[in-house]
């Protein structure tokens, strides 16, 4: 009798610890890794397909520096691999590995490129909480910085300059620039964190970069003969991007404002992330999402 007592007791015991694990395990992490996910995705067809990039600069003494990247790309992609997922629980961050192996491909620009034998590896960040936002907001603005980058060094860019002066001071001092292009095949060397090397991550000032390489070999019919490389033909440069608007809180104070889940059978370890979001978000930072996930 009393083994029966003592066995109704630890199966009631057991059943709360159950309920209590089951309650607290809410759909913010599924959805961060589905975000995560998801973004592996973008950054492996954007890789593949290419970019269309178009930028904008005023950078003239008399007037205010602005500077505007835009970007588009679009493409069906299948076949992506989830090698491994990590979870940050405490700064509510989770990253994908994956992979591809590429076979014919339509880029941008229509054309149809055929790889044999490669694979396109990369990573994908996401996260629900909005405190933990703005380093990955950064890195994604390092990445446009570099197709930017990676367009104005195989095409060019438009210089428009104009200055004026009266009585020897500067009165106009316009100096702008433009560039459009297509960039298709860069890709950002050594994705992968395991053997302790890669090309993007953030600097001891917090600022987000981006490495970007490109074989010309590759996109010789994009080149024409215009453009004469030596050596291995690989282009290489780097994005930066931050999340810290100072150009905003100073142009406040000269107005006289106040400046104020992965693909089922893949494992996902918890882990702290070396992101540097500066705070760690709890659960009331969270975004408040309705609904259950599920992950795929």
């Amino acid at each position: 009798m009393k083994n029966s007592k003592l066995l109704i007791g630890l199966t009631i015991v057991l059943s709360l610890l159950l309920t209590a694990s089951f309650a607290s395990a809410g759909n913010k992490k599924l959805m961060s890794l589905k975000m995560a996910k998801q973004d592996l995705k973008r950054n492996l067809m954007e890789s593949i397909v290419g970019y269309k990039v178009k930028s904008e600069g005023q950078f003239g003494l008399t007037e205010d520096a602005q500077f505007k990247v835009d970007t588009k790309a679009a493409g069906v992609i299948k076949g992506v691999i989830v090698d491994d997922c990590i979870y940050d629980k405490g700064k509510d961050i989770a990253m994908c590995y994956g992979h591809i192996d590429l076979g014919t491909v339509q880029n941008i620009l229509g054309d149809y490129i055929e790889y044999k034998n490669v694979t396109l590896q990369g990573v994908g960040l996401g996260t629900m909480t909005k405190a933990s936002r703005p380093p990955l907001q950064a890195l994604r603005a390092a990445l446009l910085d570099a197709y930017n980058q990676m367009a104005v060094t195989l095409v060019g860019e438009k210089i428009l300059s104009q200055s004026s002066t009266e009585n020897y001071i500067l009165t106009k001092d316009s100096n702008r620039s433009k560039a459009c292009a297509a960039v298709y095949g860069a890709h950002i060397p050594q994705e992968s964190v395991k053997f302790g090397r890669k090309g993007w991550g953030w600097d001891s000032e917090d600022t987000a970069y981006v490495v970007l390489q490109m074989d010309v070999n590759k996109v010789r019919d994009l080149l024409g003969n215009e453009l004469l490389y030596k050596g291995e033909n690989i282009i290489e440069v780097m994005g930066q991007g931050t999340f810290n608007d100072d150009l905003s809180e100073l142009r406040d104070q000269e107005d006289g404002a106040d400046g104020s889940g992965p693909r089922k059978g893949t494992k996902v370890r918890e882990a702290t992330l070396n992101i540097p979001t500066g705070s760690t978000p709890n659960d009331d930072e969270a975004m408040n999402l309705k609904g259950g996930a599920q992950a795929q």
